[in-house]
C-alpha cells in the first residue's frame, strides 16, 4: 500500500531526562505551603507530679472561673505567678505551651506577652532594664497594656501635612484619608472600621518611604501565626496600624492600613474563648 505512513525511526529521536535542550532555562517550581498552627493537646503530667504542684492546681481553678465569666469589651483577668515555685511554673509552662500570637511592647517597661495555646489566654511578663518586673497570666481579648501602651506617644498628623514631598503617587492622599479618618474616629462614639488597601495603590519606594515617615512607628509589634503570617504594628498615629499579611513562603500578600481600637487579627474571638473554657475544662478533667 503506497498510502502507509511512514514509521519513524524511534531510535534515532532523544527521548527521556536531559533529551530537550533548555539552555539555562530553570524549572521554578512555587515552594508549597508550610504547616499550619493548630491546637494539639499538651502533654499531660502525671498525678504525683500535679499533687506536688498545689498552687499551679489553684491558678487553673481561677483561669478556669475566669474563662467561664469572661466577656469581649470587659476587663481583663489577671493572675500573677511570678513567685511560684518553680516545680509549678514548670508545669503551668508544659500544659498552656504557645499559642498563634507574640507581643512585643517597647518602653521603660519592655512587655513580652505570647499567648497560649488556649486563645484569649496570654503569658505577659515585663522587664525594666534587664529585671523582671511582672509576670502574669491574663484573660482577655487583648491583654491590658496593649491597648494601654499602642498609642502612648501618638502625635496628630494633620500639622505634618504641609511638609509633604512633591515627587509622590499616592501617599498624599492616603495621609490626608487618615488625618481626617482618625480623627474622626477617635471622636465618635461608635466608631467604625476603617481599612486602607495599599496593595491595590500604585506606590512607590518614595511614597512608601514618606507614609512610613509621617506615620511613625508605635511600641507595639504583634505576629499573628496561622496560615502564613501576619504582621500588625501600631503607628504614631492615633488608631492607625499597618497590618501586613505573608503567605506560608514569607512573600507579601496584602498590606493594609486599619484605623480601628485594635485589629480583629491579633484578637480572641468570643467563640475562641469559649472553646478555651471548654479545653481547660477537659484538661481539669483528666488532672484534678
Amino acid at each position: 500500500m503506497d498510502n502507509q505512513i511512514p514509521i519513524r525511526n524511534v531510535g534515532a529521536v532523544p527521548i527521556g531526562p536531559g533529551s530537550q535542550d533548555e539552555g539555562d532555562m530553570v524549572l521554578d517550581y512555587m515552594k508549597m505551603p508550610g504547616a499550619m498552627h493548630t491546637y494539639d493537646m499538651p502533654i499531660l503530667p502525671e498525678a504525683e507530679d500535679v499533687q506536688s504542684c498545689p498552687q499551679a492546681v489553684a491558678v487553673l481553678e481561677q483561669l478556669q472561673h475566669a474563662l467561664d465569666h469572661y466577656e469581649v469589651d470587659q476587663p481583663s483577668s489577671r493572675f500573677s505567678i511570678k513567685s511560684l515555685p518553680a516545680p509549678d511554673l514548670s508545669l503551668l509552662n508544659n500544659l498552656l505551651g504557645e499559642g498563634e500570637v507574640s507581643i512585643r511592647i517597647e518602653g521603660t517597661e519592655a512587655y513580652q506577652i505570647q499567648e497560649t495555646v488556649m486563645a484569649g489566654v496570654w503569658r505577659v511578663r515585663s522587664w525594666i532594664g534587664e529585671e523582671l518586673s511582672s509576670d502574669i497570666i491574663e484573660v482577655a481579648d487583648i491583654p491590658a497594656a496593649v491597648r494601654e501602651l499602642a498609642f502612648s506617644q501618638a502625635e496628630p498628623l494633620t500639622p505634618k501635612l504641609a511638609s509633604l514631598p512633591t515627587n509622590l503617587l499616592n501617599a498624599p492622599s492616603v495621609l490626608v484619608e487618615i488625618a481626617e479618618v482618625s480623627e474622626k474616629y477617635s471622636q465618635d462614639k461608635t466608631p467604625i472600621p476603617h481599612v486602607i488597601n495599599l496593595s491595590l495603590l500604585p506606590f512607590s519606594p518614595e511614597d512608601h518611604g514618606c507614609l512610613t515617615y509621617f506615620t511613625g512607628t508605635g511600641p507595639v509589634t504583634m505576629l499573628s501565626r496561622g496560615y502564613g503570617n501576619c504582621r500588625i504594628t501600631a503607628t504614631n498615629v492615633e488608631n492607625l496600624w499597618r497590618v501586613q499579611y505573608y503567605n506560608s513562603t514569607d512573600q507579601l500578600i496584602l498590606d493594609t492600613l486599619e484605623i480601628v481600637d485594635i485589629p480583629a487579627v491579633g484578637c480572641a474571638a468570643p467563640e475562641d474563648l469559649e472553646d478555651s473554657a471548654e479545653r481547660l475544662h477537659e484538661i481539669r478533667d483528666v488532672l484534678v
